[in-house]
């Protein structure tokens, strides 16, 4: 009898123990408050190409980290530009036992900068083709 009201005491013990969170509220918002900010991109015509032996810290994030990385460096290298078009890769890999290590890759492209910041006209917005997928009652600035 023991045994059983001891069983019931612990029972009832875990199950009273209930943690509650409560978090705040949010209030639903109907509409939609979009702004656009365009740039010019001015494209140099002259093709880059660098190359570049990636560390281990780098590779073994994976093999988008070590593009990323190889077009940070290529753009640093050549004029710090703000972005690479048409980027091409070619990577030399070592096959080992478990996968394989990348021990040079190459990227080209052209470098490009943006010019000419500048907001949407207001003509644009008003076009209901324009903002078609973004609803009825968008409120713009």
């Amino acid at each position: 009898m023991k045994k059983i009201l001891l069983l019931a005491c612990v029972t009832f013990m875990f199950t009273s123990c209930i943690t509650t969170v409560k978090t705040a509220k949010v209030a639903d918002t109907k509409g939609q408050l979009l702004s656009a900010t365009v740039a010019d991109l001015e494209v140099s015509p002259v093709r880059v190409t660098y190359s570049m032996a990636p560390s281990k810290a780098i590779q073994r994030v994976g093999l988008h980290n070590v593009k990323a990385a190889a077009i940070r460096e290529c753009l640093e290298k050549n004029g710090n530009a703000d972005v690479l078009v048409d980027a091409e890769y070619t990577i030399e890999r070592e096959k080992l036992l478990l996968g394989s290590r990348i021990n040079l890759i190459t990227v080209s492209g052209h470098p490009a900068r943006y010019r000419g910041y500048h907001s949407l006209n207001d003509s644009v917005w008003c076009n209901p083709w324009f903002r078609l997928g973004y609803g009825s009652d968008i409120k713009h600035p």
